[in-house]
């Protein structure tokens, strides 16, 4: 064996360096530009959002940066619910190799850092996220609280695995877990109406995906002032704002907030469990939501 990696070794060595050297030229000289659009229409088409992307590039160290991201309203010409300067990608040339799809990502994003993994076998996609000191003063929330004023940073991961059908993403059929690992709201205002601040925010979204459904197992929002929960399901409609809802809710303050607030809470919502939680439910849509007591 020693004999042969002698009088061999160094012909597999130049093959394997030739291999690696193409590979990486590949990538640097690919015309991601050309195929971007073409790509972007595959993947989204049946989707409720468009994506747009100004530019596409690779470095030398093998991140591919893409510049210029825009994700808006597939029918109508209605503001953007989310623009990127740029996106960062670094795909794994291993796991190419055995003919499946992964990289890691970083972005900059309302203020803080986002990065994580993704995925995608024969049958799902997977995707493993964090974000850290996201800026509530830069998410786009006025539309629906008008008058609000948030500050504060919010840390957070994400799981999602989501089934797909060849080459697309189906909307649907999967599993979306998110964690709230800390964050706090100052300054909030909401019509006005001036709230007390709240520390130390976590909580913890279970979602399940299903054709056009998707099914709120638990979500849980704590804070030093305030608990709220939420359950049931919303269909997903072709555009979503105008998804169905069909949820339940609880609240229940305590300290500061609820010496100054409970009396109009308790006016407003007379349903109360046994834990001291007051119980509403939530029609309408997404769009437009309607509470009812």
């Amino acid at each position: 064996m020693r004999a042969l990696l002698k009088k061999y070794g160094k012909y597999v060595g130049y093959g394997l360096f030739t291999l690696l050297a193409i590979v990486y030229f590949s990538i640097l000289t690919f015309p991601y530009d050309i195929v971007k659009d073409r790509y972007l229409a595959q993947q989204t088409r049946g989707l409720p959002y468009r994506v747009s992307i100004e530019k596409i590039r690779a470095t030398p160290f093998l991140w591919i940066r893409a510049s210029g991201i825009e994700v808006s309203p597939a029918e109508k010409e209605q503001a953007s619910v989310l623009k990127l300067s740029e996106v960062r990608l670094r795909p794994s040339l291993l796991r190419r190799l055995t003919g499946k799809l992964a990289f890691r990502f970083k972005a900059d994003v309302y203020g803080g850092k986002v990065q994580g993994r993704a995925g995608k076998g024969s049958e799902a996609v997977d995707l493993t996220m964090n974000w850290k000191n996201v800026a509530l003063a830069e998410l786009p929330v006025e539309a629906r609280l008008p008058g609000a004023k948030l500050l504060g940073k919010l840390n957070g991961e994400m799981d999602l695995r989501m089934r797909i059908q060849g080459n697309r993403v189906v909307p649907g059929d999967g599993t979306l877990t998110t964690r709230l690992t800390g964050g706090s709201a100052k300054n909030l205002q909401v019509q006005g109406i001036a709230l007390p601040g709240l520390e130390g925010i976590t909580g913890q979204a279970e979602i399940t995906l299903a054709q056009n459904r998707a099914t709120v197992d638990a979500l849980t929002l704590e804070a030093d002032l305030l608990t709220f929960g939420l359950e049931g399901k919303m269909d997903i409609a072709g555009r979503l704002i105008a998804s169905p809802l069909n949820l339940k809710g609880k609240i229940k303050l305590s300290g500061t907030l609820a010496s100054q607030y409970q009396t109009m809470l308790a006016g407003f919502l007379r349903k109360q469990d046994k834990d001291g939680f007051y119980i509403f439910s939530i029609r309408g849509t997404l769009g437009s939501p309607r509470f009812s007591l």
